[in-house]
């Protein structure tokens, strides 16, 4: 009995065709006419079909890839793609998962120019957490670019109009051919040597520009050596190589891509006559709002000093001034009327005094008896003796004492003889 042949499943065949055709066929090169071009809403993948005269292939490229790219595919569209065989075993079909597509006859350069550019995004030489600011108000710019053409021209004419106070200094080097690409790079480093050992002022920008052309023309802006240079200096860089729809590798390392020349310096420059109308804005602002501000606060002032509170404060403190001023008058008159009262006293005991005076008595008729006084009336005579004591008694005196009699209008001396 013949022995049953090998069965397999249908899921097993499409396994096994899988790993044979994504074996055998890591890598392809396809060139083909595009159909049935399709991007998903959602998830912004490419599904499409690579097809000739004779036979079609189904195709989709992911959203990851096809951001990278920079055209936008289209139906009859001819390119060249590379990617990689894949199988879709639950349908038994098989695809092109696209990893690069360019439009045909871009031929060896632009693919040199594909695998370069996807190396330095990779090494993230074009994230923007990388890119330099462009000061806003340049004072010290240098374009690199050729030193004949209209490149120079018309950026010095752009720059002079919207800025004419910015300084230009021009670097020549040749934009075309073998040696551009490292004249570039000499250029940019002798940039930086000569603004650190300040032989020139501070560089705000450095312009990389050129005019347009073919890729073969522009293919020294596409030098990994150049972008390089431009990753690794510290001055900001502008790139304007060539025309709007030309994309060179500086313009993706450079921290700013300008479209064109002209471009470039309308980018790097502001207009004076903006900034003029700008100030001139900013003063009437400026002006209407601090008079706005002073004629509110006045308002305010008036208001307060309106304001029946803030006035009755005012009240309380003048009627305070008034009651200080009667206070005074009051402490005025009191101290008057007290020392008035003061001086009637003193004058009514001066009288009283005058009046039991010895002086006043002496002109009764009365005399004063001095005890061994021996001329307290005559001043300027020296006394040795004891004296001024008054005599009250006569059993103070002795016999044969000595003593002199005061009278109102003179004195005598006598002698007790009993």
């Amino acid at each position: 009995m013949d022995s049953l042949p090998n069965i397999l499943t249908v899921s097993e065949l499409n396994s096994n065709i899988k790993s044979l055709l994504e074996q055998n066929f890591k890598f392809v090169h396809l060139l083909g006419e595009i159909s049935n071009f399709k991007i998903h809403t959602q998830s912004g993948h490419y599904y499409f079909t690579l097809k000739d005269e004779n036979a079609q292939v189904q195709s989709v490229m992911w959203s990851s890839r096809n951001q990278s790219l920079l055209f936008t595919p289209k139906d009859g569209m001819q390119v060249v793609i590379k990617g990689r065989i894949s199988v879709f075993a639950l349908r038994g079909t098989y695809q092109v998962e696209v990893w690069e597509m360019f439009p045909q006859g871009v031929g060896e350069l632009q693919l040199k120019f594909e695998k370069l550019k996807q190396k330095l995004l990779e090494e993230g030489l074009f994230d923007e957490q990388y890119k330099k600011p462009i000061p806003a108000f340049p004072e010290n710019l240098v374009i690199i670019t050729s030193g004949t053409g209209a490149v120079i021209h018309d950026f010095l004419k752009v720059t002079k109009r919207r800025y004419p106070v910015v300084n230009i200094y021009i670097y020549t080097v040749s934009v075309q051919g073998t040696y551009a690409s490292g004249e570039v790079v000499n250029g940019i480093k002798e940039i930086e040597k000569l603004e650190k050992s300040k032989k020139i002022p501070k560089i705000d920008a450095i312009v990389i520009a050129r005019g347009g052309g073919s890729i073969e023309d522009l293919w020294p802006f596409n030098d990994e050596n150049l972008a390089r240079a431009i990753f690794d200096c510290k001055i900001p860089i502008v790139s304007a190589i060539g025309h709007e729809v030309d994309f060179t590798i500086c313009d993706f390392v450079a921290d700013l891509r300008a479209p064109t020349p002209s471009a470039a310096a309308e980018l790097v420059t502001p207009d004076i006559n903006d900034l003029i109308e700008n100030i001139a804005k900013f003063s009437y602002f400026y002006k209407t709002y601090a008079k706005n501000k002073l004629d509110a606060l006045k308002t305010s002032i008036k208001e307060i000093q309106s304001n029946y509170y803030f006035n009755r404060s005012k009240d309380i403190i003048y009627n305070y001034y008034q009651r200080i001023d009667e206070l005074s008058r009051l402490m005025t008159n009191i101290t008057n009327n007290k020392v008035s009262m003061i001086k009637n006293k003193i004058k009514s005991y001066c009288s009283s005094l005058h009046h039991i005076s010895p002086e006043n008595n002496l002109k009764k008729g009365y005399a004063l008896v001095f005890k061994d006084e021996l001329d307290i009336f005559n001043s300027g005579k020296n006394s040795t003796q004891d004296f001024s004591r008054l005599v009250t008694r006569a059993s103070d005196l002795e016999k044969y004492d000595e003593v002199a009699i005061k009278f109102f209008d003179d004195k005598k001396s006598a002698k007790i003889i009993d």
